[in-house]
């Protein structure tokens, strides 16, 4: 069955509607047809995360439709305040606790306890990791889900920013869909970007 293609903006801007951010200028370089939601830290859903700044999200047009390519494939990059340590560990705490709670805002049976998420990261380079999360997709199949994730980071010393970019898919990394996702990339001035708020 065909989904409305929007259905993801409106997802998340109920979700994420207490949080939302006016901002006019993009982090990342993606597709300009992709949903884009900002938010600020903490984010309501997942509190325990403790970092100061904001993250902008993409969702390609058919990220709900099960049947497509870009199913559950979308990116997210994180603005974050200081010079913060990152590395295989740090990764996996702040995703589980990510997945854990948005999973657990989206699920509407009082009388099921979402599963806990699980994440692994190796690293893939001087500022690169990849690895997989397992979490529970409350938003459409109401089953476990695993999803190949990459993730980069950047410091921006001047700034006393850190930048991460995420990358995610149910698909394998030989699939044409991470030739896509590896093309959403920080912007040259990504460092300069500041929250701009009403």
């Amino acid at each position: 069955m065909k989904r409305i293609s929007l259905s993801i903006v409106f997802v998340f801007c109920f979700l994420f509607g207490v949080a939302q951010i006016n901002k006019s200028e993009n982090l990342l370089e993606v597709d300009s047809l992709w949903a884009k939601e900002v938010f600020e830290f903490p984010i309501h859903f997942a509190r325990e995360i403790n970092y100061k700044g904001f993250e902008e999200a993409y969702f390609p047009k058919e990220w709900s439709n099960q049947d497509s390519i870009e199913y559950w494939s979308y990116a997210f990059a994180w603005s974050i305040e200081g010079n913060i340590g990152v590395n295989e560990s740090t990764l996996e705490q702040d995703l589980q606790l990510y997945f854990d709670g948005l999973m657990t805002v989206v699920n509407k049976d009082q009388n099921f306890k979402v599963p806990e998420s699980i994440a692994l990261f190796l690293k893939d380079g001087e500022n690169s990791f990849k690895g997989k999360i397992r979490l529970y997709n409350a938003f459409h199949s109401k089953d476990m889900m695993t999803l190949n994730v990459s993730a980069n980071y950047y410091k921006c010393l001047e700034k006393d920013k850190t930048l991460l970019l995420f990358r995610f898919s149910p698909s394998d990394f030989d699939f044409d869909i991470w030739e896509t996702l590896a093309a959403i990339k920080f912007k040259a001035n990504a460092c300069e970007i500041d929250i701009n708020e009403d």
